[in-house]
């Protein structure tokens, strides 16, 4: 398994705000193909941001198809934002250098949780809806949003901008927060 990052909000963890939207739990997989940056190969990590939240892979080294594993949750609150992410390839002794940017609009995610709820799916699985590559993402091809079990999930690859070639494969859960019991 990988690892797990906790992603602070202006200095509160996520399970202390109140927030009607849910979690969103990212795994940053792995990359394909990514540009050389160094002498042969590049030492590449993610910074990956949802609104002023943010959140970094570790750096594998010397590597142009890294796998990363990392787990990352980011809290969610309305209106829903645009998930980005950068590459960089780590340098020592300099600026690290950019090795593209991609980005995801959440919206589709969100609306169909709402689905999943209205229907009131919990079980099995179960195609919510399809997310074509647009303007508001940078898919390299159509993704699916499922319900698994009751999670519901996408995973999806990601063209890098900027740059001559390089996608990200991310998988991504939402997750609603539990109704909290009020107690007397």
């Amino acid at each position: 398994k990988g690892s797990f990052s906790l992603i602070v909000y202006d200095g509160i963890p996520p399970i202390a705000m109140s927030n009607p939207a849910g979690f969103l739990k990212v795994v940053v997989v792995q990359g394909k193909r990514l540009v050389i940056r160094d002498f042969r190969s590049s030492d590449p990590y993610v910074i990956v941001k949802l609104g002023n939240q943010i959140a970094k892979t570790k750096v594998i080294n010397s590597c142009l198809n890294p796998v990363w594993n990392e787990e990352i949750a980011f809290s969610l609150t309305e209106p829903v934002g645009t998930l980005d992410l950068e590459v960089f390839d780590k340098d020592r002794f300099k600026a690290d250098d950019k090795m593209g940017h991609a980005h995801l609009n959440i919206q589709p995610l969100v609306s169909a949780a709402r689905l999943k709820q209205a229907l009131k799916v919990s079980a099995g699985e179960i195609t919510l809806r399809k997310v074509i590559p647009d303007n508001d993402n940078c898919l390299v091809r159509e993704s699916c949003i499922n319900c698994v079990n009751g999670d519901v999930v996408q995973n999806v690859w990601l063209r890098l901008c900027g740059v001559e070639s390089g996608e990200i494969e991310l998988k991504l859960k939402l997750v609603n927060p539990d109704p909290v019991p009020f107690s007397s």
